[in-house]
């Protein structure tokens, strides 16, 4: 009788302690579920939602000129700023649909940061960083093409050579041709043959200066 009572009150024992257990596991793994369940959803919203962005990081600008730079999907009801690292270089002037001119004002380098600050609920907001480098040059003083005359068969083309100073300068001289039926030139200096004769190709920059090369198309 005792052996048997003995048995009887091991297993109500082990009973009483199962069952507690085999509801925590059962939680443990709902929990475990919801969780990956919570995460899925989480990463598939951030990669759906674009954030803003530039579609280019850095320009070279000349002193005297200005551009823009637009920031692209800019969530509703945002606060955005423009900011120059150095305004001796840059300055900054915010313009109509998320967009800034900037205007280069010395010879240099500078980086304006773009803050868009997103209102998610009262006093907490959303915060992206973007950064655009500019580089401003100075203004060409002069250009010289390397030879004054080439020779070339119908059919054929070359780019001209040239020499800009200060040779810091990024500016791109304005071509022409005297006569387009002879031989045609791009924005970049590239000279394409068409017809017999001769041409002549003038370079043009900013101030006026200028230099001219002779074609003969045979």
């Amino acid at each position: 009788m005792r052996k048997i009572a003995r048995i009887c009150m091991l297993t109500l024992l082990l009973a009483i302690m199962l069952v507690p257990c085999d509801k925590a596991f059962a939680s443990s793994s709902a929990c475990n579920k919801k969780t990956n369940v919570s995460n899925n959803v989480k990463r598939a919203s951030r990669t759906s939602d674009a954030s803003p962005f530039l579609k280019k990081e850095n320009a070279s600008i000349l002193t005297g000129t200005s551009d823009t730079v637009t920031v692209f999907k800019v969530p509703e009801e945002c606060d955005v700023t423009y900011k120059s690292s150095d305004e001796s270089v840059l300055t900054v002037t915010p313009k109509e649909d998320y967009t800034c001119e900037y205007t280069g004002v010395g010879i240099g380098t500078a980086t304006i940061t773009i803050k868009i600050q997103e209102p998610v609920f009262l006093f907490v907001s959303n915060t992206y960083t973007l950064k655009f480098t500019v580089n401003v040059t100075p203004k060409a003083v002069s250009v010289k093409f390397r030879r004054d005359k080439y020779t070339l068969d119908i059919g054929y083309s070359k780019k001209l050579q040239y020499t800009l100073r200060p040779s810091i300068t990024d500016e791109v001289p304005i071509f022409e041709s005297s006569d387009d039926n002879i031989v045609s030139v791009s924005s970049k200096g590239k000279i394409y043959a068409k017809a017999k004769g001769t041409a002549y190709i003038t370079a043009t920059i900013s101030n006026g200066s200028y230099d001219r090369c002779k074609i003969t198309i045979k």
